[in-house]
């Protein structure tokens, strides 16, 4: 029969089974059969014997919502889309947002547009690693291995390097010859720069739309129990 625990005392080494047939079965240490400990919402199958849970293998562990700091610096584990997008997109928009339009407005010579524009770079690298980590976490709970982010990162820093290296040729050619010619080097550079801009695009479409829509596996997976249990 299977069931979810409903609770276990390590002190005195008994807990609770709520059977999936409505009635409440009881155990101890000995009884489990599993390599961890239970824990509240765990489902397990065991044998009943008159309301008491014999031979207890686990199935499927609970899942625990990770804090604070596991949420935002761990890339372990799994989180759901309204994880995501209540704990980490939210509150980003709510932080930025507002700072950009302040920019906006702010004169370019003024010591707050300066002070501004500091601050949100240094915002940005401060949750540059908790970015990553959030989004590794929903893409486990697609099943899918977290090195996958480096199609993203590896994107973005070759489309950016290529068009730093393509607007100072193109400076340079104009201090040059104060003129702008798009054939040779500076050509092909362009024509790199838009390739790699194209396969950018893509990766953040595909990355947009499937880690931040698509639900998670239905059940454990290779990182962990679904979030969404």
């Amino acid at each position: 029969m299977k069931g979810n625990i409903i609770g276990f005392d390590p002190e005195t080494n008994t807990g609770a089974i709520s059977g999936h047939d409505g009635n409440r079965y009881d155990f101890v240490t000995l009884d489990w059969r599993g390599s961890v400990r239970p824990h509240a919402g765990d489902l397990v199958d065991f044998q009943a014997i008159d309301r008491r849970a014999t031979d207890i293998y686990l199935v499927e562990p609970a899942y625990v919502a990770p804090g604070y700091g596991a949420f935002y610096f761990s890339p372990s584990g799994r989180i759901s889309r309204s994880q995501y997008w209540l704990r980490f997109v939210l509150p980003y928009c709510a932080i930025f947002i507002p700072l950009q339009l302040i920019v906006a407005f702010l004169d370019k010579e003024s010591t707050a547009y300066t002070a501004t524009n500091g601050l949100m770079s240094l915002l940005y690298l401060v949750v540059f690693w908790p970015s990553l980590a959030i989004l590794i976490k929903r893409m486990h709970d697609r099943n899918k291995s977290g090195w996958y982010v480096l199609f993203l990162v590896v994107s973005a820093m070759a489309f950016t390097t290529l068009l730093v290296i393509w607007i100072g040729a193109a400076f340079y050619q104009y201090g040059e010859h104060e003129k702008i010619s798009f054939d040779g080097t500076l050509g092909v550079l362009g024509i790199a720069t838009i390739i790699t801009g194209a396969i950018t695009l893509g990766i953040n479409i595909w990355f947009f739309v499937e880690f931040g829509f698509l639900r998670g596996t239905i059940g454990a997976n290779r990182f962990g129990p679904d979030p969404t249990r």
